[in-house]
């Protein structure tokens, strides 16, 4: 089967940490906002710990009902700042080029967290224009898409032009979600052509921008930054961390049907209450982490073409495919059919 390195994994304590001082702007306290995900309240101001990345969706939600704010994606967006980012912030700012940045930015974006695909590609040449390319953004996650969509989308913007120093709109913005009934937000942040129910979610600029200079490139600090940030997504890719392993090994297990806590503490050569801890100091239990890994391979495997219903069914371990049609309405709200429907253009070669 596929790696499991399709899952979305876990969120730096760093970029939550973002999350978290903007709702206290709004009066939110960060304590309790923790608590009520039942994460303890002792990781505020740690930059290391990482935490389940549907529990930061949980955060992100409950922010959203506590806040008001139907656009509080865009907003955070618009507030994070580069020490959020942790060593991947430290590292693009010392880079040469935007472009360079850029091309770090897809690479080590797993530091930061793994709610999705990050890749910068040339742009498909439309007449008349000059060259162009696309810095684009694919959810791993069904919940919260608009939110995290615009959220990515919005940070990618100010962090770009913090960096450069330079306050240029992109040419476009794409995303795939419905058009809101209000875009004036989309509008102040963006400052550009904004397009709604799209085949991807992507900012798209001059090609001929990748080479705009950054102020604070610092050649000696990028290398050591660059040895720092690359032994650190290697330890996230091993699966380092209890989170991680264990949804690498849930991900070749599911297919088995009779994967339970104690089999797969054996695995990870862990006591069944040391996993347990482990899981729930990332905001997960058990069937939870079983149910959100079913939910990931299934978007996942959902995008081949090649696979009939009852394949998925069986890659993740549902014995038929009404099973699996129950399973994904109450993950999405839809049915199988027509979320498949919403992959065919990114399908298409």
């Amino acid at each position: 089967m596929e790696s499991p390195a399709v899952l979305a994994g876990s969120i730096s304590m760093a970029y939550v940490q973002g999350l978290l001082d903007h709702l206290e702007r709004q009066g939110i306290a960060p304590a309790p906002l923790l608590a009520q995900v039942q994460l303890d309240p002792a990781l505020i101001g740690q930059r290391e710990p990482r935490i389940a990345a549907s529990v930061y969706v949980d955060l992100l939600e409950l922010g959203m009902q506590l806040s008001g704010d139907d656009n509080l994606g865009l907003h955070l967006g618009e507030a994070i700042r580069p020490g959020h980012f942790g060593v991947l912030g430290y590292l693009l700012m010392s880079c040469a080029t935007l472009g360079d940045a850029l091309h770090r930015q897809a690479r080590y974006a797993g530091l930061v967290g793994s709610l999705g695909r990050v890749e910068l590609d040339d742009e498909p040449a439309r007449p008349g224009c000059e060259p162009l390319v696309r810095h684009s953004w694919e959810p791993l996650l069904p919940r919260l898409q608009r939110q995290l969509a615009e959220e990515t989308l919005a940070c990618w913007l100010r962090f770009g032009q913090w960096i450069c120093a330079l306050d240029e709109p992109p040419l476009e913005v794409r995303f795939r979600h419905p058009e809101p009934a209000d875009t004036r937000e989309h509008q102040r942040i963006f400052r550009c052509p904004v397009l709604f129910g799209q085949a991807d979610n992507a900012l798209v600029f001059p090609r001929r921008r990748l080479a705009t200079p950054l102020g604070q490139a610092d050649q000696q600090i990028q290398c050591v930054l660059d040895g720092y940030a690359g032994r650190l997504l290697d330890g996230i890719r091993r699966g380092d961390s209890v989170l991680e392993r264990a949804r690498q090994r849930l991900a070749q297990r599911l297919p088995e049907q009779d994967i339970d806590l104690e089999a797969l503490a054996r695995e990870l050569a862990l006591s069944p209450r040391t996993l347990q801890r482990r899981l729930r100091d990332s905001g997960l239990s058990f069937s939870r982490l079983v149910d959100e890994t079913r939910q990931q391979l299934v978007l996942h495997h959902l995008r081949d073409p090649q696979l009939e219903l009852a394949d998925v069914a069986s890659l993740v371990g549902f014995s038929e495919t009404g099973s699996l049609a129950r399973a994904f309405r109450r993950w999405t709200g839809q049915s199988l059919g027509e979320y498949r429907r919403t992959l065919q253009p990114l399908a298409t070669p």
